[in-house]
């Protein structure tokens, strides 16, 4: 079969988000990839295009081994159980054969980010899910006080950057561009010189994915404000040491996209971190992304004690 695929702008973005908002597949996950932003900012590394299939949003990626799904379909379900049958089942079968036959048949053709809601009802439709790495979903309340024993080292953390340093945290202008850039580079170099052995066989990995993210970073500095996403800098005794941005997701989850700290300036991190959802704590909820599968950004993530790890799959034709 084929389709009429459209490239994938900025002007989709409002009808992408809305068409997520509108549906009721997914139980309104919190996945932070049901948002246009963590899409878009990769899109020098794939080609993003969409479709639309009886009202139903499909969007596509594509990169040099093929081309998949990175959502599943998003939109309206009232004919569900009607004697027509269930919409999304025969939009599923449609770009399933799309991309199959595009791809001839090989490993890539898949969709991604399938909320734990509709695991069931498709692999009852004879598709075979696997797991994804897990968003981690935190109580904003927690990461503002960082309260007790769990968050000792960070607390800790926290304040020993206070006493040894003169701070400003301010609002990300596009003036800051080139600076924080610099940080970003100077960072993964810091990251680099970071012996592999004591940290893991995918640490080879890690250092491949930084230097693809570099992508990712240059377009949320570019296009920000076009993204709707939210920046904050850290400027340490006088020069740029962090940065980070966010977007709403839900109207209960805050999510954080990115976030880089000199790795040389002890208890940045925490700081920025636990000031940036300060400044969040009208949503009850902060979604920091997935792991990628790196058991040292796991290792950070889980310090901070999440409420939820939200499941998360693939499905591919069995």
């Amino acid at each position: 079969m084929s389709l009429h695929l459209s490239p994938l702008t900025l002007k989709n973005q409002v009808h992408l988000n809305q068409a997520i908002a509108s549906t009721c597949i997914g139980g309104k996950t919190p996945l932070s990839t049901w948002s246009f932003p963590p899409h878009y900012i990769w899109k020098d590394l794939f080609t993003f295009s969409w479709t639309d299939i009886d009202g139903w949003l499909c969007l596509f990626a594509e990169y040099s081994d093929g081309i998949f799904m990175p959502l599943p379909p998003v939109g309206p379900c009232s004919d569900i159980g009607s004697a027509s049958g269930n919409p999304l089942k025969t939009v599923l079968s449609q770009v399933m054969a799309y991309m199959e036959i595009r791809n001839r048949g090989s490993h890539v053709t898949r969709i991604e980010n399938i909320p734990a809601a509709l695991k069931e009802e498709i692999q009852g439709w004879g598709y075979t899910l696997t797991p994804k790495d897990s968003d981690y979903l935190y109580r904003t309340a927690d990461l503002i006080h960082l309260k007790g024993n769990p968050y000792k080292s960070q607390r800790a953390a926290c304040n020993r950057f206070i006493r040894a340093h003169r701070i400003r945290i301010a609002p990300y202008q596009s003036t800051d561009r080139e600076e924080c850039f610099a940080l970003f580079h100077r960072w993964v170099h810091q990251k680099e010189n970071i012996p592999i052995s004591p940290l893991g066989p995918n640490e080879d990995v890690a250092r491949m994915m930084l230097r693809d993210a570099a992508n990712a970073h240059r377009v949320s500095l570019q296009e920000h404000r076009e993204l709707g996403l939210t920046g904050r800098i850290v400027r340490v005794d006088g020069a740029v040491k962090a940065y980070t941005f966010g977007f709403p997701q839900t109207s209960e989850v805050f999510c954080v996209l990115l976030e880089i700290a000199d790795r040389s300036v002890y208890g940045l991190a925490q700081y920025l971190f636990r000031e940036f959802c300060r400044e969040f704590q009208a949503y009850p909820l902060i979604n920091t992304m997935d792991d990628s599968g790196l058991p040292a950004l796991a290792r950070t993530k889980l310090a901070y004690h999440p409420c939820q790890l939200v499941s998360n799959y693939i499905a591919r034709p069995s």
